[in-house]
């Protein structure tokens, strides 16, 4: 998906939920102090390379308010948000967000451009006894995407909020090619899946794509799905995923896409409602991957595997193919082990950690490492795994006459003896 031709859409959203289970840490008029009370016109004010927030504050008999300097009058828009405040007009559970899309690979961009939007509206310092660091409050932009849902507020709205934001972040890129931010959104991929995933489970997901099974990701984190699911297709190359992949199931298709009869590729979230029935009763020809967890439950039945009228034959044959699958999974995640933490010294922990004593000592594990050298290992072992396959390719095709129209499809029958044979001499040096 780097080009403009390509079928694909990335998109990166930042998208709010209400929950009660968080207690706020700030007072109700500190809130009311940081939310946005006016979009106040300004012709000068533009997106400059240098980053200017177009927040500030004003004082007067009344309190002090928050303003935003915008390139364009949006009277509207000032009028719905000086009728209510969105965030309080919803109970738990209520959902509102904010995506931006591209039909090239623009992701970083876009992720700075989010992120760089949230710290603007949403850190603040609170004045509050005892709280000393920053804190983050959502209300503010939360009240501005709600403003945004309204279909009579102006349709420029949206572009003028996000115009200092975009003009920054793209103004670093501008001058670069566009496979640059390819690179580093592999890059980031790639590390976000060796953080959820330990050397040797990873080789696992890694030999299972390699045989076409029905595969499903699980993680609360979507942002970790869609990363996932992108990082372990470039694993595959110079293989390609030729079937089903949905880096992130909607709730209404799990149920069904997970009995999908052909190979797949499957993100599911975990804090769906639909998820958790799924995930536990998934058919038996599936491979679970846990990004949460960092494990990989293996399917016990493989998809495509040869099948006899002798049921023991059969059973006897999967659980062989089962046994070598984990023991090159062993051996493969090895030598991902040693790209990944090349200069680490390991070692159990020599402390005994007493229940009382959780809270001193927290276990932080943080796992770093050279995703580019994990690719180089996966193409040299794709390199090695199809050495060989040219050479035991026959191309069959039928000769007729030229007074006949008749034309056969060519057929192409592979020497599996010979593909072995070959294989043997290279084991053999």
């Amino acid at each position: 998906g780097d080009s403009v031709d390509d079928k694909w859409m990335y998109c990166v959203s930042l998208v709010f939920r209400k929950s009660s289970n968080i207690m706020p840490q700030i007072s109700e008029q500190e809130i009311n102090n940081e939310c946005l009370s006016e979009l106040q016109h300004d012709e000068s004010f533009g997106g400059t390379e240098a980053f200017e927030s177009p927040l500030f504050f004003t004082e007067s008999d009344d309190g002090r308010s928050r303003k935003m300097k915008v390139s364009l009058e949006l009277k509207e828009f000032n009028r719905k948000l000086q009728e209510f405040k969105w965030s309080q007009q919803f109970g738990q559970g209520a959902t509102i967000g904010l995506a931006l899309i591209s039909s090239r690979n623009v992701t970083q961009t876009m992720r700075e451009t989010l992120s760089l939007l949230f710290k603007d509206f949403c850190s603040i310092k609170s004045s509050t006894e005892g709280l000393k660091t920053p804190c983050q409050m959502c209300q503010p932009l939360v009240d501005i995407l709600g403003v945004l849902s309204h279909s009579q507020v102006e349709k420029s709205s949206l572009g003028c909020l996000l115009q200092p934001y975009l003009a920054y972040t793209t103004s670093k890129w501008v001058h670069r090619p566009l496979s640059d931010q390819s690179d580093i959104f592999l890059e980031s991929a790639g590390i976000q899946l060796m953080q959820s995933l330990p050397p040797v489970p990873l080789a696992l997901a890694f030999v299972t794509l390699l045989l076409e099974q029905k595969v499903v990701f699980s993680s609360s984190r979507r942002g970790v799905l869609m990363s996932a699911s992108f990082a372990m297709m470039q694993l595959l190359k110079p293989l390609k995923w030729a079937h089903l992949q949905v880096p992130l199931v909607p709730a209404s298709m799990i149920n069904e896409l997970v009995h999908y009869p052909a190979p797949f590729v499957l993100g599911i979230p975990t804090d769906e409602k639909e998820s958790a029935g799924v995930l536990s009763t998934l058919p038996s020809d599936v491979t679970l991957i846990d990004l949460d967890v960092g494990r990989v439950i293996l399917a016990s039945v493989f998809v495509n595997a040869s099948k006899s009228e002798d049921e023991e034959s059969d059973e006897a044959a999967a659980g062989a193919l089962r046994s070598q699958v984990l023991f090159l999974a062993e051996c493969l995640g090895g030598a991902f082990g040693a790209a990944m933490y090349q200069n680490a010294w390991c070692s159990d922990s020599p402390l005994q950690i007493f229940p009382n004593e959780r809270d001193i000592f927290v276990k932080q594990r943080r796992r770093e490492g050279n995703f580019s050298e994990v690719l180089t290992i996966c193409d040299e072992f794709i390199s090695e795994l199809v050495s060989g396959i040219h050479p035991c390719c026959l191309w069959i095709e039928e000769k007729h006459d030229d007074e006949t129209n008749i034309r056969n499809e060519p057929a192409i029958i592979f020497d599996e003896n010979r593909f072995f044979h070959i294989k043997n001499l290279r084991a053999e040096g």
